[in-house]
């Protein structure tokens, strides 16, 4: 995963369907294309920029101008080319090998938009999953079961203004036809889910790396991983007073909770927190099943009436590494990356790997959605 995914509190919006032009947008161009499509790419940056000042209520702009400063620089670049290297400008004070930035970029489709200001920089991140990559997507360690029917899908992070945020939707509506672009919404279920293959590759990974050496294993796990931060969040008629409680699990707790060998089995990690919460402190968390989100499960369940709201949930988990929440937020943390040592390439950095598997499972999660709407 490259460098412009981490250090932002990205919010993540779902692009149910990919119309002929958006997918070619997406897909990385052939050797001899690759002129051609960064003009591509300029001509898009130009003609948005454009929008920004003229599209809009003339009062938008002048608040987002005075707020802001000028807009120094529109640039849309592919990411694994031209937007490693933008990521090395943002991180021109950290020394890294470029190749670090860069994970299996041949299967990356995206392309990272970055508004330079003079007072900040807004980012937005177009991604996607290899197009024709179904072998791979019905292999993610963490997938949920997907249905046969399901259209190539996208997400759109953004760290940005709302307005902004609105021009660029407008924008894509415009240029490539696509519509029905809105937040994702993530089941509890989906980012507990995350959590429990996330600790349990991290693991797996440490003790392959390290040769089974338990304190070296169990001490960059920790470097790592640190506190895991589970937010609860209550429904009005259980606590009318109390919206939410967040509950910080120590470093020695997870350890504790890491089933053998650091794979899933049989135990559950979130069963298992959820057990020492309440052997300690009496308080039962709402844990999902194992089982629970599976495709006969899911398929069961749906109704022509909207699933009520659950009295309490998990609604956010976060660690040293990343943080995941219901209400479509994300973010990656580099300093996690970093905690890893004696991996020069991408592919052997395994937070790197897990934090790419959490990103491409949520596209996942937005094409399953986009298939049950229908």
């Amino acid at each position: 995963m490259e460098n412009c995914f981490y250090e932002t509190s990205w919010l993540v919006h779902s692009i149910p369907k990919l119309t002929a032009s958006f997918a070619a947008l997406l897909t990385p161009p052939s050797t001899h294309e690759q002129v051609r499509h960064r003009y591509q790419l300029s001509t898009h940056a130009d003609t948005f920029r454009d929008t920004l000042s003229h599209a809009r209520p003339h009062y938008e702009y002048e608040e987002e101008k005075e707020k802001l400063g000028v807009l120094r620089q529109c640039k849309w670049t592919r990411l694994g080319g031209d937007a490693s290297e933008t990521a090395q400008a943002d991180y021109a004070g950290r020394k890294r090998k470029r190749a670090d930035s860069v994970m299996d970029g041949s299967l990356d489709q995206g392309i990272l938009i970055s508004l330079v200001y003079e007072k900040t920089t807004y980012r937005f991140v177009l991604y996607t999953t290899n197009i024709n990559a179904a072998k791979r997507s019905r292999s993610l360690p963490w997938a949920q079961s997907c249905s046969r029917s399901q259209k190539p899908t996208a997400v759109l992070l953004s760290k940005s203004s709302p307005s902004v945020l609105r021009s660029l939707t407008n924008y894509l509506y415009d240029t490539f036809a696509v519509d029905n672009i809105h937040p994702l919404q993530l089941p509890s279920t989906f980012i507990q889910g995350t959590l429990q293959r996330y600790l349990s590759s991290i693991y797996s990974s440490l003790e392959t790396a390290s040769n089974s050496q338990q304190g070296r294993v169990q001490d960059t796990f920790i470097n790592v991983i640190s506190t895991v931060k589970v937010h609860i969040a209550f429904s009005a008629p259980v606590a009318p007073h109390l919206k939410s409680l967040e509950v910080a699990i120590a470093p020695y707790a997870v350890l504790k909770a890491m089933p053998e060998n650091g794979n899933s089995g049989k135990d559950y990690f979130m069963g298992a927190i959820s057990s020492y919460i309440h052997a300690n402190t009496g308080l039962i968390l709402p844990v999902a099943d194992e089982e629970e989100g599976s495709d006969d499960g899911r398929h069961a369940i749906e109704a022509d009436s909207p699933k009520p709201e659950p009295p309490m949930k998990i609604s956010r988990i976060s660690n040293a590494a990343y943080a995941i929440s219901c209400d479509h937020r994300l973010k990656f943390v580099l300093r996690a990356v970093d905690a890893v040592h004696g991996s020069d390439s991408p592919e052997e950095n395994c937070v790197r790997r897990a934090n790419q598997e959490v990103l491409d499972a949520v596209v996942e999660e937005a094409a399953r959605q986009a298939a049950d709407d229908g």
